[in-house]
Order: C-alpha cells, then structure tokens, then sequence
C-alpha cells in the first residue's frame, strides 16, 4: 500500500479497500452476466472472458488479504507493530530489575544495530565512549533511536520524510548528547566507584522540612541550610570548608 506522506495511513487503507470492494462488485456482476450468456451460446469465447474475469477476481482478492494482513500486522517479540505509530517504547531506564531475559532481548537487538548501522557514522563512533554500557542514559538514547530508525526504513509508514528527519536530526542529535553526558569517559573510571550508589537525590533525606515550608510558609523564604546540607550540594572535588555566617570557616 502507498499513500502520500501526508495522508493518514488509517484514510488511505479504508479508501483503498473501498476500491477493492468495488471492483469485486463489479467482478461478479460480470461473472454472473457471463454465465447467463453461457447457458444460451456457451462460445468458446465466452469461456475464455470468463477464465480471464475469474483470473482477475482471484487476483483482487489476493490483493485485498494482502491489504488487511498489513493493515492489521501482529507485533513483534518487542510487542510492537511494523509501522512507527504502533511502536511502543521500550526504557532501559525502566526495564524490571529481575527480568534477566527482558534486559537480554534488548541488547540482543541494540547491538547489531549499533554494529551494522549507527556505528557506520564516523560523528557516532567518535562521541561512543568504551564504557557506554556503564551509562545508562547512553542505552536510553540509543534505544530510542533505534525504534526511530526502524519506523522510518520498515513497516506502513516508512518514508523518505522520516528517513531524512533521522539523518539530519535524530541521529546528530543523540551522537551530540552522548558526547556530552561521558566526555573523556572510559572503563577504568569506573573502577573505584563499582558498587556505590549510582544515583544520589541531593537532600533527599531533608525533605520533610521542606514539605513543612511549602504547606506553611510558602511566601517566606525556604530553611536555612545547615553545614552538611551545603558540603552535599557542592560538586565532586569541590571544597569541604563551609564558611560561617561571619565569613569564616568551620
């Protein structure tokens, strides 16, 4: 099935069954008509038109399973249809903790996707760090542009508007972004950090107080912060000296 990119693939799969429907009427009235003449001459030609409208009938009803085979497509082993409307996103990010084999089916397609396709691109191999698996926003990203790829090049709603959108901005896009979230990255890096908490809240565990000032006092400004509280907000490898409010240090 082919429609512009502009039309909705819904609109254009009723109107081409439509047509089908239409022509089939069209095709039996005639077989009928046929048979009718059959009875009273039964020429040889008039079997031959025959054998051609049935040939022809068959052909468009080929044709019309073929339609709603398309048109209604089972999804995958991801749970998702052919076309890039009926993707349903997949997070690593979110991905159940103990579902090993949900993890696995991912990667098993990430990484020769990676391997045959966005690797290719000189700009994405050069911003991939080694230890990209040690960061999953990185997976994240590549996740999704990869179901972006795949919507674009297969299924109904593939087009050369959406391959060319991938080109020119999905995938410089996330090639930028990961070169940004690892730069200078490697694996040793994360060596001395191996089983520590991956992600920290700031203050998480003050937050009570700050519930209290927000249902009470909004208007005001927020508590002040203690000594710990500004040692913890300060980036990695900052200084651990907290001035008082006399400008010194304690």
């Amino acid at each position: 099935m082919r429609y512009d990119d502009d039309k909705d693939p819904g609109t254009a799969a009723l109107a081409a069954v439509a047509g089908l429907a239409r022509s089939v009427e069209a095709l039996t009235r005639d077989v009928a008509a046929m048979k009718t003449g059959l009875q009273q001459t039964a020429s040889k030609t008039a079997v031959a038109r025959l054998s051609d409208t049935v040939a022809s009938l068959g052909t468009t009803v080929a044709s019309f399973e073929d339609l709603l085979t398309r048109v209604t497509a089972k999804p995958n082993s991801r749970g998702k249809g052919t076309g890039s409307s009926d993707v349903e996103p997949v997070s690593w990010l979110r991905l159940p903790e103990d579902d090993e084999s949900a993890v696995q089916a991912v990667l098993s397609e990430l990484l020769p996707w990676m391997e045959s396709t966005y690797l290719r691109y000189a700009t994405s191999a050069e911003s991939l760090p080694p230890c990209w698996l040690w960061h999953p926003e990185i997976v994240e990203e590549l996740l999704w542009l990869m179901d972006a790829w795949t919507g674009a090049y297969h299924g109904p709603e593939a087009s050369n508007k959406l391959v060319g959108d991938w080109h020119d901005r999905q995938r410089p896009g996330v090639a930028r972004r990961i070169g940004e979230y690892a730069p200078s990255c490697d694996v040793l890096k994360h060596r001395d950090p191996a089983g520590q908490p991956a992600v920290v809240v700031p203050l998480a565990a003050d937050a009570d107080e700050f519930v209290t000032w927000w249902t009470t006092n909004r208007d005001a400004n927020g508590p002040a912060p203690t000594a710990e509280q500004i040692k913890a907000g300060r980036p990695r490898g900052g200084l651990t000296a907290v001035p008082d409010t006399a400008g010194g240090q304690r």
